[in-house]
């Protein structure tokens, strides 16, 4: 009774991911405004990743100090 239950558990969400990300295929006259059909779609806007990049390198260099001086810490 378990095995049956997990087996059906793990095809659920195997068939679940499946129908989730399932899409319609356009019709051949069907074009968005960017001249690609409805499933492409246009290109996104550009992320602006690199403005806040310096606050993430400083809070690893930080956080990767503290990891050290923790496990010194604990040695002692």
């Amino acid at each position: 009774m378990k095995k049956t239950y997990k087996i059906f558990i793990i095809l659920y969400f195997l068939f679940f991911n499946f129908i989730t990300f399932a899409q319609i295929g356009a019709s051949p006259g069907d074009e968005d405004d960017n001249g690609g059909t409805a499933l492409e779609g246009g290109d996104p806007p550009a992320a602006s990743i690199n403005s806040k990049l310096w606050l993430l390198i400083l809070l690893g260099i930080v956080y990767s100090f503290f990891l050290i001086e923790r496990n010194r810490k604990r040695k002692i």
